[in-house]
């Protein structure tokens, strides 16, 4: 299994403070058959933005937690990367990362509104050759209350991630079912964990796919698994 969206390095956003909570992250992920994991810090977030250089340099103190503890589990580069400004030109800079390097990046949206120029900057997007994931629209109002917005971007090109606490019912049983319908309609691609914390915020992608098996069917969560590792090998 693979996990394209989740806060596994230390001390850059609101994951991990120490490497004991990230250790824990990772045997989690380990349990729940996870084999490579996409970190995604926040990057311009509110307060937080992690670029490039940031990632990478973090990113080495968990492939040293790993070799450590001998963990069956590989890391990869990325970033959460809020909708700004500067995003076009960050990317052309190298500051901006895709997803393990791949034609895919991870786009976040507000949560409670959205810019105006985002069919312009999905469009300046695809003009560099890359593919925008929506992270977690269920979670977006905006997305909820209109959701002809999100099907036009998933038909112009763009895959959507829905987080699997969404879809266990972390979240109420209102995001669930909306998580399970926008699956069954194909205006979601993807599964991940989003997770944060081993135990406030923890991979849950396991239990996740179960319930997608037994409310949609097998096809659903094959599908989803072998999107994601098209995430991940540029495919």
């Amino acid at each position: 299994m693979i996990d394209i969206h989740n806060h596994l390095l230390i001390n850059v956003d609101d994951g991990p403070k120490s490497e004991e909570e990230t250790l824990d992250l990772l045997k989690q992920a380990v349990d729940e058959s996870i084999t490579d994991i996409i970190c995604t810090p926040h990057h311009h977030s509110g307060t937080y933005n992690t670029p490039a250089d940031v990632v990478k340099e973090k990113l080495s103190e968990v492939k040293n937690i790993i070799d450590k503890h001998q963990l069956p589990v590989k890391v990869h580069p990325g970033q959460e990367i809020r909708i700004n400004d500067d995003l076009i030109d960050e990317l052309r800079t190298g500051e901006a990362l895709t997803l393990a390097g791949s034609k895919y990046i991870l786009i976040e949206f507000s949560f409670t509104e959205l810019r105006e120029d985002v069919d312009e900057v999905f469009t300046a997007l695809r003009e560099l050759g890359l593919t925008p994931i929506i992270a977690h629209p269920e979670r977006c109002r905006p997305l909820v209350k209109n959701e002809q917005i999100l099907a036009r971007l998933i038909k112009e090109g763009a895959l959507a991630q829905v987080t699997a606490a969404s879809v266990c019912g972390e979240f109420g049983s209102d995001l669930q079912e909306n998580s399970l319908e926008l699956i069954q309609k194909g205006l979601i691609q993807i599964v991940a964990s989003d997770a944060h914390h081993a135990e406030y915020r923890p991979f849950m992608s396991k239990e996740a796919f179960e319930i997608i098996e037994n409310e949609l069917g097998k096809s659903y969560v094959e599908k989803m698994k072998q999107t994601a590792a098209g995430v991940l090998y540029n495919q």
